[in-house]
């Protein structure tokens, strides 16, 4: 759009292009100003830095028309800045970020005897955190420019204006270097870096190590928070004096369950794919599954025995035996044959045995269903009421066998909790709910809770503690009651149980499919994928390694 400013033509043409060039120059402005501002905005909201960094190496390659430009993150062990982003518009090179990886080695901060190196540039740029500008690096005699000067030759290059600014953070810890290089005139003719230049490009480094600083801020966040959760997680597993370390088994199977269903390309979770944040949240909700058994008394966890209390109640039942015993030889030397047999058989129910070995044959029967096993027919539970009823008083004092927590203990059908002591284990679930549901974790991580608390839970709604069925229980929760039973069953560490093959644990896990416990799915893509076996390689012992028929174990609960 042209004013009219004079009658004189050529004064006219003049000032009309004073005001294009003012206008451009201030739509520039206004165009740089936003970009910055939209950068701002991405700091704030944007969470991956790698779109970041672009924002801000695209908008100073904008505003100094720079022919090249790299940016250098510090290394985790701060020993080295390793390549970021590099940007060659001459050679049609753009590497890192978002785009292909960059394989270059990172250039060494400090050499082998810890010394600073202070020959190149970026290294020199980060120990004395400030920046360097070169109108020709290739005069830059106090550095060690061979690299410069060789990537030059080889690729027919001219690196010439440089400038290198750090990224600092608040603290003054220098966070990586970016470094531009050749800007460009209206013409295409390279220049040098204005003042104006170093000014926009300094605020861009600013944006550029708030990013970096609050990335390392949320990973060092996070990465404290694994560091707490698996600090708890050993101290849980410290309380019982077994080292079973089963919540760290189960935290790497649930991990190894997520990584291969990744990777499946086939089958029903061949379109799922969990995200780095999801991966995260399985694997915290897998090493805080069992945090509730915290409150879980030592006695409970660890009880090996059905006779097991705060003391060893067997021994109790040995000393019982040994004092009726006692008292039968002294029965014998004071009765007759008849009047000693009658009171064998009236206070022992034994009849027609010798008493001595009726009462041996009754703490070896003790000792076995002392110990806790699959299941226990009724003729045993009818043998053990039996001598639970010896029970009698003589010249004042009492004599019996098994008092009535015994007969308790002893009729348990499975395993070695009694129905009050499985209601305390049980709990442990409602308290990792309890504990985990209030902490305020980021919202990307806000269904760690649910995913521990639920391992329990069963598709078919028997599971505890809130009985939810298959359309409340997420994949996730599936995968953690799946790694958690299958370790649970495959343990060799247990006081309470022997240790199971590898068939006869996935048998039983076929069966608990059938029952509708557990995910039919999931259970074949555990046997299909090879996880069973790769588990048990790396954390069973070989002899319990044995064949396993993946068909016979799936036709368990595929029926036909």
């Amino acid at each position: 759009m042209n004013y009219t400013f004079s009658s004189n033509q050529q004064v006219n043409n003049t000032l009309n292009l004073v005001v294009k060039r003012i206008t451009d120059m201030a739509e520039d402005q206004i165009r740089h100003i936003q970009q910055l501002t939209r950068i701002g905005q991405a700091l704030s909201s944007e969470t991956d830095l790698d779109k970041i960094f672009e924002m801000i190496l695209d908008e100073g390659i904008a505003f100094t028309k720079a022919d090249a430009a790299t940016i250098y993150k510090v290394s985790d062990d701060a020993r080295s800045l390793e390549f970021e982003l590099v940007y060659n518009a001459k050679l049609n090179m753009r590497q890192g970020g978002t785009n292909d990886p960059i394989r270059w080695n990172p250039v060494p901060l400090y050499d082998d005897a810890g010394n600073r190196v202070m020959s190149h540039i970026v290294s020199a740029v980060y120990h004395n955190k400030h920046s360097l500008c070169f109108d020709d690096v290739y005069q830059a005699k106090e550095y060690d420019i061979s690299g410069t000067l060789k990537s030059d030759h080889n690729n027919n290059y001219r690196c010439k204006a440089m400038l290198t600014i750090p990224l600092k953070d608040h603290e003054d810890t220098v966070l990586g270097v970016i470094q531009f290089i050749n800007p460009l005139d209206d013409d295409g003719q390279i220049t040098v870096f204005s003042p104006e230049h170093k000014t926009m490009l300094s605020s861009l480094s600013s944006q550029a190590a708030i990013a970096l600083s609050n990335r390392k801020l949320i990973a060092g966040l996070e990465d404290l928070l694994m560091q707490f959760m698996r600090s708890i997680a050993g101290a849980i597993e410290k309380k019982s004096k077994y080292s079973s370390d089963h919540i760290t088994r189960v935290a790497l199977l649930t991990d190894m369950i997520a990584a291969k269903i990744n990777s499946s390309e086939s089958g029903p979770f061949a379109d799922i794919h969990f995200s780095e944040d999801q991966l995260k949240e399985i694997s915290m909700a897998g090493w805080m599954h069992d945090i509730g058994k915290i409150i879980t008394p030592e006695f409970v966890m660890d009880k090996s025995c059905k006779l097991e209390r705060i003391m060893d109640g067997f021994a109790l039942v040995q000393a019982r035996a040994s004092n009726i015993k006692t008292l039968l030889k002294y029965m014998q030397i004071k009765l007759d044959t008849d009047d000693f047999e009658s009171f064998v058989q009236d206070k022992l129910g034994c009849k027609d045995k010798d008493p001595y070995a009726f009462m041996d044959e009754a703490i070896d029967f003790i000792r076995e269903l002392n110990i806790g096993g699959e299941f226990v027919p009724d003729p045993v539970i009818a043998r053990m009421e039996a001598l639970a009823a010896i029970d009698f008083e003589y010249e004042g004092l009492h004599y019996y066998l098994l008092d009535e927590t015994d007969r308790k203990n002893l009729s348990i059908r499975r395993g070695t909790l009694n129905p009050e002591e499985i209601k305390i284990m049980r709990a442990h679930v409602s308290v990792t709910w309890d504990m985990l549901s209030q902490l305020s974790f980021p919202k990307k991580y806000n269904q760690v809770a649910f995913y521990a608390a639920t391992h329990h839970e069963a598709l078919n709604g028997k599971g505890y503690p809130q009985g939810l069925d298959a359309p409340k229980l997420p994949l996730q929760s599936r995968m953690i009651a799946i790694a958690d039973i299958f370790e649970a069953l495959t343990s060799a560490d247990r006081p309470y149980k022997k240790a199971k093959t590898l068939s006869e644990s996935l048998t039983i896990m076929a069966f608990m499919v059938k029952d509708g416990h557990l995910d039919a799915d999931l259970v074949d893509f555990f046997l299909d994928s090879g996880l069973y076996l790769d588990f048990a390689r790396d954390r069973m012992n070989p002899s319990q390694i044995d064949k396993v028929d993946i068909a016979a174990i799936k036709s368990k609960y595929h029926l036909a």
